[in-house]
């Protein structure tokens, strides 16, 4: 029985599913240069590699893989609900039939057994399997090792038996794959020497560029023997179990020299022609990818507590330097804190505006020719003209904000009615903090009777406005540099941590953190309660089954935005729940 395009896409999502569940486990000598491993595969000149080259630590493994496992479940529910979403609609209009419907339930059933530990161990995806996402050329390849590739070929083969209908097979080098066509892309499902490989490529390959992008033809000189893996690491201190990098000069380049090698064909598939850009333009485009080279990502820290991460947007040193001094110290910005949800800000706003003027003043008198440039360069003008408007000296004082919400009860999500009661502080930081409280003394009468000194102590906050939303517990303190609000049970004693709190170095510019169990079982909440038309009941339940899950993993989550002299910095530290 043929079936239709669509359906037989239910056989590549199962083989990606494998894919994307993976954590690395094969050890090597020295991965980030080892030229007979996967980097192997790797061109030298690759536009973005990122991979797993290490197992993570068996501590770390023993006690995720049961909460993977869990997850696993709520992707199992999913699935269910699919189909049980698909029998309701059968016999309406361009819904699958019973014969189309009864394979799509076979196999389903048969991806749902996949969607554990077990089943991935079964089909060859182990702890010890290590993995690789990166472009030869612009063609992305995934590449991964398996314990044993008969187990992934018996896993997709038991997928093709439930649909009735085999993918096509192909040979090259002697070798033979599945694939898939949509339209002039064809995707390639192979395995090779225990290794998974799944990669798109245009139709119009011949089988020469199908032997380079599988694999079968090895590159002249492969991106370990570089060593820029190693190098990234060693810079930002970077662990081999995840590292990587994405390369903005290289990808520009691609789009603006003459295609060679694979990218030839596949920039003729979508009829790019680069001889279309003048030459001012490609210079002014390549100038454009110089302020943002390159992106690398990696694991600083893994263990069994806790795993540490960052991406790093690489800029220009001028660029650079100019958004290092817009980030300012704000009191206790940037600290993880024991609640449901902090977040905040820092912002030298006169350094901002000398940052913004620069950038101005630099199209103005260097502007973009580029008519492919021409609508952004009209921009600038509108920048000259925002600069020239006044702005108040208060917004100049103002240097950031910090929220830390403790506890939030009776929120009632499906009345959307707002918290009964809530335990959360507020600081503003300013250069003149009495003089913002002053504007508010000026419209608010019961503001101005309150005798509140910028000495730091806290004092006790009685507002008829405050009571009548239920909260009948708050304080002040106000310094010369700031002023802090607390509610709730703790308010007083919340207050002097806050108000006497360091500033991170370096300052944060955005800074997040959440309890991650209780954000997940509010957002399952949510979605119990979603009055959404668009999901089944059965799936908004499967959702926020998946939701319960993702909340035993992680306990809590930090993520700081800082601007340093080599860049835009996110750093992202995810403590594990026990």
């Amino acid at each position: 029985m043929l079936i239709s395009a669509r359906y037989r896409w239910l056989i590549v999502v199962a083989t990606c599913a494998f894919a994307v569940t993976a954590c690395g486990k094969k050890e090597a000598p020295s991965p980030l240069t080892d030229t007979d491993g996967l980097l192997s595969y790797v061109p030298a000149d690759s536009p973005y590699v990122l991979g797993a080259f290490k197992p993570a630590p068996d501590e770390f493994m023993d006690k995720m893989e049961p909460k993977v496992d869990g997850l696993l479940a709520g992707y199992r529910g999913m699935l269910r609900a699919v189909i049980a979403e698909a029998a309701k609609h059968e016999g309406e209009e361009d819904a699958p039939d019973a014969e189309k419907l009864a394979m799509i339930e076979s196999v389903l059933a048969e991806m749902t057994t996949l969607l554990s530990l077990e089943g991935l161990r079964a089909a060859g995806i182990t702890r010890d399997s290590t993995a690789v996402l990166y472009g030869h050329g612009l063609l992305p390849v995934l590449r991964m090792t398996l314990s044993d590739s008969a187990l992934l070929d018996d896993a997709i083969a038991r997928i093709e038996d439930e649909a009735g209908q085999s993918l096509p097979v192909g040979t090259v080098g002697g070798k033979s794959y599945r694939y898939f066509d949509a339209e002039k892309i064809r995707v390639l499902i192979a395995t090779f020497d225990d290794q998974f490989v799944l990669t798109m490529v245009p139709t119009s390959f011949e089988a020469a560029q199908l032997e380079e992008v599988l694999g079968l033809a090895l590159p002249a000189r492969n991106i370990a023997e570089t060593g820029l893996l190693k190098e990234i690491a060693d810079t930002y201190g970077y662990l081999p179990e995840y590292v990587g990098f994405i390369s903005t000069d290289r990808l520009a380049d691609t789009f603006l020299d003459e295609p060679t090698g694979l990218n030839a064909d596949l920039l003729d598939l979508f009829e790019y022609d680069a001889s279309v850009l003048s030459d001012v333009c490609k210079a002014e485009i390549r100038s454009l990818a110089a302020v943002m080279p390159r992106i690398v990502t990696g694991y600083s820290d893994i263990t069994a507590d806790k795993i540490v991460s960052s991406a790093i947007l690489e800029m220009r040193q001028d660029i650079a330097n100019g958004l290092a001094s817009i980030p300012t110290a704000v009191p206790g910005l940037g600290q993880a804190y024991d609640a449901l949800f902090s977040f905040g800000m820092s912002v030298n706003v006169m350094a901002a505006r000398e940052f913004y003027e620069s950038r101005v003043a630099a199209l103005e008198n260097d502007p973009y020719e580029c008519e492919a440039l021409a609508e952004f360069q009209a921009g600038v003008v509108a920048g000259r003209q925002t600069l020239n408007q006044p702005v108040p000296p208060v917004v100049y004082d103002f240097r950031g904000f910090l929220a830390v919400v403790t506890n939030l009860e009776g929120f009632d999500l499906q009345q959307k009615a707002p918290p009964r009661s809530i335990d959360a502080s507020l600081l503003v930081a300013m250069n003149n903090a009495p003089a913002l409280l002053a504007l508010g003394q000026m419209t608010s009468p019961e503001l101005a009777e309150l005798d509140i000194q910028p000495d730091g102590e806290p004092r006790k906050l009685t507002l008829p406005a405050a009571q009548s939303m239920g909260i009948d517990n708050a304080w002040v303190a106000l310094t010369d540099s700031l002023l802090a609000m607390s509610v709730g049970e703790d308010a007083e004693d919340a207050l002097p941590p806050l108000v006497n709190a360091d500033g991170a170095s370096p300052p944060p510019f955005i800074s997040v953190g959440f309890d991650a169990r209780q954000y997940y079982s509010l957002m399952a909440e949510a979605m119990n309660i979603s009055a959404d038309q668009e999901m089944s009941e059965d799936m908004r339940d499967a959702v926020a089954d998946v939701l319960v899950a993702a909340g035993d993993i992680y306990a809590t989550m930090q993520m700081d935005v800082t601007f340093t002299s080599r860049g835009i910095e996110i750093h992202a530290d995810l403590v594990l729940a026990d």
